[in-house]
């Protein structure tokens, strides 16, 4: 049996049938000892461990590190900072830099998860200050961070510096799964760098590497595949015999919702659509970036050119508010915040009045700086993008004319019952009201919201010009066009038609117009006679809007 094992069996026992020592310091050192190797059954003793038995600070700032330390070993988002935030309030003046340092690696980690990308930076950028004369292990997690950061603000210039100063830490630790895990997350830098012959070379090296762990073999052949599904010159068939040996070796695993939808499409785009389907019918269709861009490529390759353009525009639109909210996060902001870190610590506080304001005037002019080069690049980025993409929606929309007298009348007709959707509610709830105001047991409150309701509509109804007017914008000119052409109706069949129109019922435009239902059936009819009678241009489109 391992070392690890029997500590772990020794403080289990101990817990349940109480041993000479089981004090919670005697029991948090044992933690420490074995988390690294155990971290699932560290994390089940801290989880059940009672907190009150925390007398001290120190007991209670040792319990939040390794709570930390756990819950990241086992793969759960440490996105709690105040359970980092505890170890750091106390080792920033108590116990071991190892501990202070290993705090403020959680913390920027809490940070990270929480998407607060330019407090991640400073922490990160601490716990790399501290470690770098205490915890080796520890540094090089750090600079791993910091790369992690840098890549989500688009700065893949610092996420490649502090990927390859991590590598050479974990190599010259010989901590070969940490230095493998380092050369994946730099093969995606490369490719995002466009140096895709880099990064395609890394991750071969890395699938032929007998000495490698199965998930990073598996993370490699994803990985792979998915660069060749997106580079510049795909090969969508070796792409998907890369997913398929990754489905098939390791049950699929660091599978992305991303890289599904990228096996989805390589299948598709090379003729096997019911097993493309098959994989994306297993596959969230939600509004977000990668669900629209791999939706617009499917269609796109599928001919159909209204959908199409549909997820193309949804694609920019959440690419730009994505982009957008990660630049208003500027690192040069959060390295500014350092830099007042260190002017406040008592190491700084011996420099003269003169080196710190030259400091601070320096940090601020730097960036200044980078924000400006970080906004003009994002800029000339997203004019090319948008410049392209405007192209192809310009080339979409030409064919969508071209084919407009076949398909027009049939999607007119089909907006027109989704327009009608939007006042169903309206009519529903007033009908209901109608029916329902005299009972002794409608709740007072709900009926004077669905009265408010249908008073608000009501309002905007009998203000004849305004109604007609947003009638003719969603639809085609409908109520100038019947005036037009029909043009000896009575004002109150042009009412009735207009209700007819957003789809409400006979029931529900009696009760609008204080009048009897078999007078409005009357009156419909009479319309209709009248219309096919005179056989306007738009006849369709007026028998239509009445059916």
């Amino acid at each position: 049996m391992k070392t690890s094992s029997l500590v772990h069996l020794m403080i289990t026992v101990c817990m349940i049938y109480g041993c000479s020592d089981n004090s919670p310091k005697s029991i948090l050192t044992d933690i420490d000892s074995f988390i690294q190797e155990r971290p699932d059954s560290a994390l089940a003793i801290l989880d059940t461990m009672d907190r009150a038995s925390l007398k001290t600070e120190r007991l209670k700032a040792h319990h939040a590190l390794l709570h930390a330390m756990a819950l990241d070993k086992n793969f759960i988002d440490v996105s709690n900072d105040s359970i980092a935030r505890v170890a750091v309030d106390y080792y920033a003046t108590r116990g071991s830099r190892k501990s202070y340092a290993r705090s403020l690696y959680y913390l920027g980690l809490a940070y990270f998860y929480q998407e607060e990308y330019t407090k991640a930076i400073v922490e990160f950028t601490k716990a790399e200050s501290v470690a770098v004369t205490s915890d080796s292990l520890y540094l090089g997690f750090s600079k791993v961070g910091l790369a992690d950061t840098y890549g989500k603000s688009y700065n893949y210039g610092e996420e490649e510096n502090n990927l390859k100063e991590a590598f050479d830490i974990f190599s010259s630790l010989s901590l070969n799964y940490y230095s493998q895990a380092t050369l994946l997350r730099l093969a995606n830098v490369y490719f995002n760098t466009s140096q895709t012959e880099k990064s395609i070379e890394i991750l071969n090296e890395l699938i032929i590497d007998n000495n490698i762990a199965d998930n990073l073999k598996s993370s490699a052949l994803a990985t792979l595949a998915y660069q060749y599904t997106v580079k510049e010159s795909p090969n969508l068939i070796y792409a998907e015999t890369l997913f398929r040996r990754n489905n098939e070796e390791y049950g699929g695993n660091n599978m992305s919702i991303k890289r599904y939808w990228a096996w989805a499409y390589s299948l598709y785009a090379t003729g096997r659509k019911s097993e493309a389907r098959e994989i994306m019918s297993q596959l969230i269709s939600d509004e977000s970036v990668t669900s629209s861009y791999w939706q617009y490529l499917i269609t796109k390759s599928d001919g159909n050119l209204l959908l199409s353009l549909k997820h193309l525009e949804n694609y920019i639109k959440y690419n730009d508010i994505i982009v957008s909210d990660i630049i208003h996060q500027s690192v040069a902001l959060s390295q500014r915040d350092y830099y007042e870190y260190l002017a406040d610590n008592y190491e700084y506080k011996a420099h003269n009045t003169r080196l710190t304001m030259l400091i601070t005037i320096l940090t601020f002019i730097f960036s200044s700086l980078l924000v400006f080069v970080l906004v003009r690049m994002y800029v000339k980025k997203q004019e090319f993008v948008k410049e392209k993409n405007l192209l192809y929606i310009s080339e979409i929309r030409r064919q969508l004319e071209e084919a407009k007298r076949e398909d027009y009348p049939l999607l007119k007709k089909k907006y027109l019952s989704l327009y009608r959707r939007k006042f169903e509610m309206i009519g529903t709830l007033y009908e209901h009201l109608m029916n329902s105001k005299d009972l002794i047991n409608i709740e007072e409150s709900i009926y004077k919201k669905v009265d408010a309701l249908v008073i608000n509509f009501t309002q905007d109804y009998k203000d004849s010009k305004k109604f007609e007017a947003m009638l003719d914008e969603d639809l085609d000119n409908i109520m100038s066009n019947l005036r037009s052409e029909i043009p000896d109706l009575k004002p109150k069949d042009y009412s009735i038609f207009s209700l007819f129109v957003i789809g409400f019922d006979v029931t529900t435009i009696s009760h609008l117009l204080n009048t009897t239902m078999n007078t409005i059936y009357i009156r419909k009819s009479r319309i209709k006679h009248h219309i096919e009678e005179l056989n306007p241009p738009h006849k369709t489109q007026f028998l239509d809007a009445l059916s």
